[in-house]
This record gives structure tokens, sequence and C-alpha cells, in this order.
């Protein structure tokens, strides 16, 4: 009963863990479009889906 409860646990980590770094990686290299949300590389000026002017 103790190992399948550590078993658990140990997934639950590794999923909440790749989870912060999938989240930290997206804010260092995309830019949110404050008009409709579409993710952007940081390198565009423009939204590739609306074509607002995102911040850099």
């Amino acid at each position: 009963m103790g190992e399948t409860i550590l078993g658990f646990l140990l997934v639950a980590a590794i999923l909440i863990f790749s989870a912060l770094i999938t989240q930290g990686f997206a804010r260092a290299m995309y830019n949110r479009c404050p008009g409709c949300g579409t993710l952007n590389a940081k390198r565009r000026v423009h939204c590739r889906n609306c074509g607002q002017e995102v911040r850099s």
C-alpha cells in the first residue's frame, strides 16, 4: 500500500514539475496577443492571427 502511494506521489510530482517547466519556457519564448490571446514568438512585432501590435 505504501509503495502505491509513493508511486502516485512520484507521478504527480513529475507532472507538476514538467508543467512548471513548460510554462516557464512559454513565458520566456512567446508573447501573448492582448487582442486575441494567440501566442507569438518574441521576435514578432504584429500578431500572426489578428495583426494587432504585440508588445516586445
